[in-house]
């Protein structure tokens, strides 16, 4: 895997400025780290193993599990509640909702979210197949950007694995902007031999380069977090676990620590000598035991009483502790990470998006900022899907670009949780700012005629 790479950065860095070069170099080794923190590793996730036997070994630490919690609560925030999507023509609104069910969008939008906050970037891929429109979501990690400027990512290259009679391959689908032309190039290699192979070997329509004259943009939608990326001068993604590796090890270390708390701190009962029993096991040596379920008398010899007495040597367990320290660096990675103090918490906290919504919170300020980019996203996303629509004659060709396009609403921006709702109403009633009919109509809906029906909807 490591040569290919180097076949990956060999074949596109010829293409681009030294410095963008650098950017895509880090962001590479980056991703990979960040695919580790995501997956429950990182380099925190080995300990030394204690003890005289094992002193010179480590061991694999228990882990909380927060990046992955982390990321798919921000893409529970952003898109749990859906989206609509306005199109200015009908039949165009209709081809593109129907693509959308085809590729099983509403159940893998919010699963490719989550990645993409893990991995600080995602694509998806608008491309023709049998006749039929289809999208291929593909994670930060299969992807390597190519050509970019503050305006976004439109070139790059898709990596994909398969297997073929028992052999691995890898083809690199690289998409760049050439002048008026848009070329699609693909290049396989066998991972085995480590080299670059015929496309005939594995695909027998697969064309080695494609051009598309006049298209001014490419058949792909690059998402990112809407965090700037601190860690190369380039407009690439930055992963939400970036800036919180060091937090992240922490919740393990404690979370280990907790664990191990219970293994160390367990019931230990010190027993004289003479009260062990030995037997011989199947390996044939002798191995010693304290008896706890017999409950026969037997008679021991020894001057002193004291030599007879079993003590009990067990500690308190320290899990008030290890909680409170939990909760206290939990709420650390929210500010981190731009959510209000109490959102990760395991004892509750907000849920919903309309619950966000209607407490105006840090967290709602984070969550609306994620959402302009992947709303520009998905408009760019369905706009694709029209225009492959119109290349393929699914749509007609002279559908203007003012019937193409779409506008995006979330469903949480025009909705407000309920039981929010009601207790702000009831604050305004205990404050006198609101009478009695007043709080009845707004939470439950009543007309003024209906609350005189309600007893003591006086308006006092």
């Amino acid at each position: 895997m490591k040569g290919l790479f180097m076949n990956i950065r060999n074949m596109f860095k010829r293409n681009i400025s030294s410095g963008q070069g650098k950017s895509v170099n880090t962001s590479l080794t980056e991703t990979a780290r960040w695919k580790s923190i995501y997956a429950g590793g990182g380099d925190w996730r080995y300990a030394r193993r204690g003890g005289v036997s094992g002193g010179s070994g480590t061991r694999r630490i228990n882990s909380l599990g927060t990046a992955k919690a982390l990321c798919a609560e921000l893409s529970a925030l952003c898109f749990s509640e859906q989206a609509d999507f306005g199109f200015a023509s009908k039949e165009a609104g209709d081809f593109a909702k129907n693509v959308l069910g085809d590729n099983g969008f509403w159940r893998c939008f919010p699963l490719f979210l989550e990645k993409m906050f893990a991995l600080g970037a995602g694509v998806i891929k608008v491309y023709h197949e049998g006749g039929n429109v289809k999208l291929n979501y593909i994670g930060g990690d299969r992807f390597i950007p190519t050509q970019y400027d503050e305006k976004g990512v439109y070139g790059g290259i898709i990596i994909s694995c398969l297997e073929r009679g028992g052999r691995r391959f890898e083809l690199h689908e690289k998409h760049e902007k050439c002048g008026n032309d848009y070329i699609i190039s693909n290049t396989l290699f066998d991972e085995e031999k480590d080299k670059e192979i015929e496309l005939s070997e594995v695909f027998s329509n697969l064309q080695k380069e494609t051009r598309v004259k006049n298209l001014k943009k490419p058949l792909f939608v690059y998402f990112r977090p809407a965090s700037v990326n601190n860690i190369s001068d380039s407009p690439l993604g930055l992963s939400v676990l970036a800036n919180a590796a060091d937090i992240l090890k922490s919740l393990d270390v404690v979370f280990d620590s907790l664990e191990r708390e219970f293994v160390l701190g367990k019931k230990r009962i010190i027993v004289p000598t003479s009260a062990i029993k030995g037997e011989y096991g199947d390996d044939g040596k002798l191995h010693k035991f304290f008896d706890t379920s017999d409950e026969v008398y037997q008679a021991f010899s020894a001057n002193d009483r004291e030599e007879l007495k079993i003590t009990d040597t067990s500690s308190e367990l320290r899990v008030r502790e290890h909680i409170d320290a939990l909760e206290e660096l939990l709420d650390l990675l929210c500010m981190q990470t731009g959510l209000s103090a109490g959102t990760l918490s395991y004892k509750g906290g907000m849920r919903t998006a309309t619950e966000v919504l209607s407490q105006g919170t840090r967290t709602y300020r984070t969550k609306t900022a994620h959402q302009q980019l992947i709303r520009e996203g998905l408009s760019d996303l369905l706009g694709n899907i029209i225009l492959l629509g119109k290349l393929t004659g699914a749509l007609p060709f002279m559908l203007s670009e003012a019937e193409s396009t779409v506008n995006v609403v979330f469903a949480d921006s025009v909705m407000q949780d309920n039981s929010a709702r009601i207790d702000n109403t009831l604050k305004l009633f205990k404050a006198g700012i609101i009478d009695k009919n007043r709080a009845l109509m707004e939470v439950y809906g009543l007309a003024a005629e209906e609350t005189e029906t309600v007893k003591g909807g006086d308006g006092q």
